[in-house]
């Protein structure tokens, strides 16, 4: 089966809004002891129950009213901006309810996303150098016009399940080996595989861990490693370990190539728009991305609306099972870098 570049799935840095998620509480004495108004019983409610949902318990009734009142302004800011109706998909409650804007940042937004990508030609081993906007390798760009009217890779079973990257900044990894899985399912008709987002936290030296990473730069380590491990081999723990382990490759590249071309959603096609801090925006997205997920397919509404669908690295209780829904016309949701970094890997 050939792996054609304009079929093939891309990597592309975005810029998510805000995320946030929140634990429980026993609700009756800490209600009562508290103070709380009938609607607060209510959203302490909501609150124990999102706890269960996902686990989440805390050391000291301090932490838990502390993270309570987090989920509150957090509700009370979802619930607003859907009751206006002028974006056009919904927030809920995510994992992430419990935090404040500027904890999720630091605990998942990937800094190094934001660094320049290396410059002049990219680094190949068979198939020499390959350049931004070229086919490599013998590979041929398919006539767009031929193109179906929707694809969704996950239906072929070419898709890994969404995975968690955790409190690490690693989201770089995780949708650099998404495509890498799919992509090697795809070249070879076979099942993906499952492969190791640890071992480039671990060891790719152009990037930074958990604190962040390029697409392209990821690529360009497992082609000069020889490949990329099994993930059984070398599990994900979600941080740096300090140590660079050797396993034998599952996977190897021959290159890779650019595309020309909210933290509390929960569904619906996202456009760039949100509300911050009970305003609208109505282009949110910013020119430097901190985030890198993987299109898995593109389709379109009844009523038109056409749409990428990409795999985050959030676990599946966030979006649609993990997956969000992107504009795909939307000038705004090219200012996330949907447009302007996107990358695929090539199967040697």
């Amino acid at each position: 089966m050939r792996f054609s570049s304009s079929m093939a799935l891309a990597l592309f840095p975005l810029l998510l809004i805000a995320a946030v998620s929140i634990p429980s509480l026993s609700l009756a004495s800490d209600a009562l002891d508290h103070g709380l108004d009938g609607e607060g019983l209510l959203m302490l409610g909501r609150f124990h129950r999102w706890m269960t949902a996902h686990g989440r318990s805390y050391a000291t009734m301090e932490e838990k009213l502390h993270r309570f009142g987090i989920y509150r302004s957090n509700m009370e800011s979802i619930e607003a901006a859907n009751k206006d109706g002028r974006m056009s998909y919904q927030l809920g409650e995510t994992p992430f309810t419990d935090l404040t804007h500027e904890e999720f940042k630091a605990m998942y937004v990937s800094s190094g996303l934001s660094s320049p990508e290396p410059e002049g030609e990219m680094i190949t081993t068979r198939a020499g150098p390959v350049h931004e906007g070229s086919g490599h390798g013998g590979e041929q760009h398919t006539n767009l016009t031929a193109l179906p009217a929707s694809v969704d890779w996950r239906m072929t079973g070419v898709v890994t399940p969404a995975k968690n990257q955790g409190g690490c900044g690693s989201c770089w990894a995780f949708a650099s080996v998404a495509t890498m899985e799919s992509a090697q399912a795809i070249r070879t008709g076979t099942t993906p595989p499952l492969l190791s987002e640890q071992q480039l936290v671990d060891c790719d030296g152009y990037d930074m861990g958990c604190r962040g990473g390029w697409l392209g730069n990821a690529f360009r380590w497992v082609i000069q490693n020889g490949g990329i491990t099994w993930a059984p081999w070398y599990p994900y723990i979600g941080y740096t370990s300090g140590q660079c382990r050797r396993f034998n490759p599952i996977v190897r590249l021959r290159g890779y190539q650019f595309v020309q071309s909210d933290e509390h959603y929960y569904n619906g096609v996202y456009d760039g728009s949100c509300f911050w801090s009970g305003v609208y925006v109505s282009r949110a997205c910013q020119m430097v991305p901190n985030h890198a997920i993987a299109i898995v397919g593109y389709g379109a509404k009844p009523d038109g609306t056409k749409y990428w669908i990409a795999k985050n690295s959030y676990g599946e209780s966030w979006g649609e099972n993990g997956y969000i829904y992107l504009h795909k016309r939307s000038p705004t949701t090219a200012l996330c870098a949907l447009a302007t970094s996107a990358c695929y890997p090539i199967i040697l």
